[in-house]
């Protein structure tokens, strides 16, 4: 059975997830973009008894050309919470051994993306809803350091809500498109960017969010003296090319396009 599949124009080749009918196994298959045909087998993983958690499908597939590194990364569900697998395949030098892999648990991620431009994973916590990064330059050895991620929204909020148990970012979506990280919230986008601080201010770099459009709002709906407050319809798909992003809304038949001019995004003070 395939999850899914990804491929860009940097791939050499077509990446798709499989897991068998009898969900005690998984892969992820390369194939060849010209012919089909499949060309190496990625990562085969194997349940033996009753841990169902030792062969998680990848559901997130990412080609980073930039890096030479596919990343692979599932999650699953169970009574204990969500325990999710991360790794970066450099599919050249191994098929069977990720040049990094982790298993989370603690605030796993609701979705995972990778940037090539930034040169780091992101990541929306699924007990936080927060917005997570990780440096890929870190990468040393097979291995980063104790704590990859570091939180580029609240802190303090998300460890609370992971401590917690919430699910707060349960249906959250991130995607990485040039040197923009992108985050659908029910019918909200977000979009971090980049910035680089005053030399006097050290020169550091740092992520900053903006809101597409006029961020968190309602639409207002008024009539007989009274006011009633309609949220903005669930973004269900959306797509990425040139400067633009494409929206489509739960129970919309139209599809928003917005482009990357200044006044399409609006700075969150």
């Amino acid at each position: 059975m395939a999850t899914t599949a990804a491929t860009e124009a940097s791939s050499p080749w077509l990446f798709t997830s499989f897991e068998s009918a009898r969900r005690n196994s998984s892969a992820v298959v390369a194939f060849d973009l010209n012919s089909l045909s499949p060309v190496a087998e990625i990562g085969r993983k194997e349940v033996y008894g009753a841990d169902v958690e030792a062969a998680i499908p990848a559901s997130r597939l990412s080609w980073l050309g930039g890096h030479n590194l596919l990343l692979a990364a599932g999650s699953h569900s169970g009574p204990a919470g969500v325990v999710g697998d991360i790794c970066l395949w450099d599919v050249r030098a191994s098929t069977s051994v990720p040049v990094w892999e982790l298993r989370e648990k603690e605030d796993c991620f609701a979705d995972i993306a990778a940037s090539d431009t930034l040169s780091s994973l992101f990541k929306v916590g699924a007990a936080s809803g927060e917005v997570f990064m990780s440096d890929l330059r870190m990468i040393s050895g097979g291995a980063i350091g104790i704590e990859p991620w570091v939180c580029i929204g609240d802190g303090q909020r998300a460890a609370a809500a992971a401590s917690a148990g919430r699910k707060e970012g349960n249906g959250c979506r991130i995607e990485c498109y040039l040197n923009w990280v992108f985050v659908a919230r029910g019918g909200e986008v977000e979009v971090w960017t980049q910035v680089e601080l005053a030399q006097e201010a050290g020169g550091k770099k740092l992520m900053r969010r903006n809101w597409v459009g006029n961020g968190p709002s309602v639409v207002m709906a008024g009539g007989g003296g009274g006011e009633s407050v309609k949220e903005k319809a669930k973004i269900v798909s959306w797509g990425f090319g040139g400067s633009r992003m494409a929206l489509a809304r739960d129970d919309k038949r139209s599809i928003e396009v917005w482009d990357s001019a200044p006044a399409a995004i609006r700075i969150n003070p």
